[in-house]
């Protein structure tokens, strides 16, 4: 590439990442709302949304804002690898939710296509728009290799279309307004280290924004921005709590949960639960999320009368992040809940504690 032609690409490029965002950082709207996403490639699912609440989920977003219409989420052109290489890489999603999501607006086999130009990092999303294949948005590959970035097209109500690594197996989608229900798929983009996604929702212009997404490789979790939050991986699910979002939860093989931290009862600890029930058996083999103060050690967990603790492993234990426990189970579906009557640990302070975990 002679120097005259890379100076122009490399001015076209700032000029384009300059001028997308103008006029689109915008304040959050309080109420964050959390959508659960399952990774699904030409597949959909339908999510319900929960809302997070408005005074811990603010806490430290700085540098988060709501997205206008058709402007991606990055604010510089891409750094990836994939922008050496030349061509192009395409993905097409349909929805396949056999009907779309309730009021969306978007009609349930909606395609949506994924142009990638390797050379620049920009690529282009096309949809239907009445009944033909047109231009609805543009945007550009993320700068970090863990990163996402996303676009709302505003020619296409309840549809948002963006890009997130090949590597996540799962994300929880993050909604600024009111939570939508949802439906998604995913294709990968070949030889990028990108997958395409794209969400059909019923949420409307003015209460609905996407606003990110927590994702998990199988081993961590990580934000939009390619950061990695606490988590870390126990046997088949891993952990994770995200302070900044104020959400915690686990991502399994084949389901997920999630919650709200605004939602823990005061002077409680944080507690996720997955169950998981072989057909014709009378118990449910648990994974018990418990979030301990930074720098807990020395966790027992005691079970409720009936059910039996299998094993406990204590996944963080330093004094700068919340201590992450994992406690397993077998609960009989007579005794319910998690399984878990009390949890007692040895302070960073060296004192002892204990707390019901409350069902």
């Amino acid at each position: 590439m002679t120097p005259d032609l890379m100076e122009e690409r490399l001015r076209s490029a700032l000029s384009d990442a300059t001028s997308a965002q103008d006029g689109a950082w915008l304040d959050l709207d309080p109420a964050l709302v959390l959508g659960r996403g399952r990774r699904a490639v030409l597949r959909r699912r339908v999510a319900a949304g929960v809302s997070v609440a408005a005074a811990t989920a603010v806490v430290g977003l700085v540098g988060w804002s709501a997205l206008g219409s058709t402007v991606d989420r990055t604010s510089t052109p891409a750094g990836s690898s994939s922008s050496v290489r030349t061509g192009t890489a395409q993905a097409v999603l349909r929805n396949e939710s056999g009907t779309a999501p309730e009021g969306s607006g978007v009609v349930s086999d909606t395609l949506v296509r994924f142009t990638l130009d390797r050379a620049t990092g920009r690529i282009t999303y096309s949809a239907q728009v009445d009944g033909s294949m047109e231009v609805v948005a543009e945007g550009r590959l993320p700068v970090s290799p863990r990163g996402g970035t996303w676009v709302t097209p505003e020619n296409v109500p309840g549809l948002v279309v963006g890009v997130l690594p090949e590597a996540a197996k799962d994300q929880v989608f993050v909604w600024a307004g009111d939570a939508p229900g949802a439906a998604s798929s995913t294709a990968v983009l070949d030889g990028t280290g990108f997958q395409a996604f794209a969400v059909w929702h019923s949420g409307t212009r003015g209460s609905t924004t996407f606003a990110g997404m927590d994702w998990t490789d199988g081993d961590a979790v990580y934000r939009s921005d390619g950061s990695r939050v606490t988590s870390r991986l126990d046997g088949d699910v891993v952990a994770f709590v995200d302070e900044k979002q104020g959400l915690f939860g686990l991502f399994g093989d084949g389901s997920s949960g999630t919650k709200r931290l605004a939602d823990v009862p005061d002077g409680a600890p944080p507690v996720m639960m997955l169950g998981h029930q072989r057909d014709g058996a009378d118990a449910l083999t648990n994974a018990v999320l418990v979030i301990l103060p930074a720098g807990a050690t020395d966790v027992v967990a005691t079970a409720k009368v009936g059910a039996t603790v299998t094993a406990t492993s204590t996944l963080v234990d330093r004094s700068i992040e919340p201590t992450l426990v994992i406690v397993r189970l077998t609960v009989p579906t007579l005794v319910g809940g998690t399984g878990v009557q009390k949890v007692s640990w040895t302070g960073a302070d060296g004192q002892p504690v204990a707390t019901e975990v409350g069902f």
